[in-house]
């Protein structure tokens, strides 16, 4: 890590130790304690090293060559890998005004189409050399503006009308304050605790994740399995690889040639709806598959969930680009989702049940060494 994200890291590491977050094995701890790192594609280095440092110190970390890392436990067969993300959606500096004011693009295309809007008037955090710099995205007064201002700039807001106030008067006030092109920006991160054990925050479902494989990870480390198991933090999952046909994730199809999986479980997030085929908050993980059919890593993970009286939800995801990086017949991998109320927005929850329940789940599959 070099000098300036070294800073940057510890500057932030100080901020997490004043909001309260403590270093603990327990889940929510651990979801606290992720939660307001900021990691978007391209810009995984700081949850990274907060993984990193987290997990036990007797588990050998190796980096996976993209900005992830890997714990690697036993041998044999069948060799077995989980995949968590690192990255998130989220937005980039793109450029800095004679004013000060910050302009804003993405690094990977939008879950969906009005996920820009969501920008509009809220707090931001962007990621410097000298840490992170608080600001807000202006929010024009809606009675000064004309009917045609307003559908332009609220109704149908984009990038091209966003501009990030820090509190400067200058470019040089912005790049003394440490700010450049191509920091990342993320919302706040405000963590906000609902009725019924949920909570709510942005990136909340992906961080929840990333903190389950953590746990699991001490678990596992005390009593391993027979074969091989690989746990990776992954980054670059939320962008594609150019080329025709199905969108591959970049980030899984790394993770496939490099650890030539048998069995792979992608830990992710899926959203939850209304309706009777919708998966529905606090009724358990969902187990999707590229097609509805029996395997054997399907099969050890219904045991495991079983075992434990833990329901699943089923869904079939035939296109989606984490599963087509593993679309040949000799890898057998599905997508262990934690279902997420208002995916992809500044206020997405998730209901801890769901959580403890997608980490018990996996706790027993991986003690079981991934056999039915």
């Amino acid at each position: 890590m070099s000098k300036n994200r070294f800073k940057a890291a510890t500057m932030l590491g100080l901020l997490l130790f004043a909001w309260g977050f403590l270093e603990s094995a327990d889940l929510k701890s651990l979801v606290k304690d992720v939660f307001p790192i900021p990691s978007t594609t391209g810009n995984e280095e700081l949850l990274a090293g907060r993984v990193r440092t987290i997990l036990p110190k007797g588990l050998a970390v190796e980096d996976d060559g993209l900005g992830g890392l890997a714990v690697r436990l036993g041998q044999g067969e069948p060799k077995v890998v989980v995949i968590a993300a690192l990255d998130g959606y989220g937005f980039f500096v793109s450029g800095i005004t004679p004013e000060g004011y910050l302009r804003v693009d993405r690094a990977v295309p939008p879950p969906h189409a009005r996920f820009d809007g969501y920008l509009l008037g809220q707090p931001v955090v962007i990621s410097t050399r000298n840490g992170p710099v608080s600001g807000v995205v202006a929010q024009p007064a809606m009675h000064l503006l004309t009917p045609e201002v307003r559908k332009t700039v609220v109704e149908n807001f984009a990038l091209e009308n966003a501009y990030v106030d820090i509190g400067v008067r200058s470019e040089k006030e912005a790049r003394g304050k440490g700010v450049e092109i191509l920091d990342a920006l993320t919302f706040w991160p405000q963590l906000t605790e609902l009725a019924g054990d949920r909570w709510a925050g942005p990136s909340l479902g992906m961080k929840a994740v990333c903190a389950a494989l953590i746990s699991a990870a001490a678990d596992f480390e005390k009593s391993p399995a027979a074969g091989e198991t690989i746990l990776v933090w992954a980054a670059q999952m939320k962008f594609a690889l150019r080329g025709r046909g199905p969108r591959v994730s970049l980030g899984a199809a790394r993770a496939k040639n490099r650890w030539q999986p048998q069995r792979t479980v992608i830990l992710d997030i899926v959203a939850a709806g209304r309706g009777v085929s919708a998966p529905g908050l606090g009724k358990g993980p969902v187990l999707i598959q590229a097609e509805d059919a029996q395997t054997p890593l399907r099969r050890g993970l219904e045991g495991s969930a079983g075992a434990g009286g833990i329901s699943l939800q089923y869904l079939a995801g035939p296109e989606m680009p984490l599963l087509s990086a593993f679309g040949d017949a000799e890898s057998d991998a599905v997508i262990l989702a934690l279902p997420v109320q208002f995916a992809h927005t500044p206020s997405e929850i998730v209901d801890l049940k769901d959580l403890q329940a997608l980490r018990d789940v996996l706790d027993r599959f991986l003690k079981s060494g991934g056999e039915k």
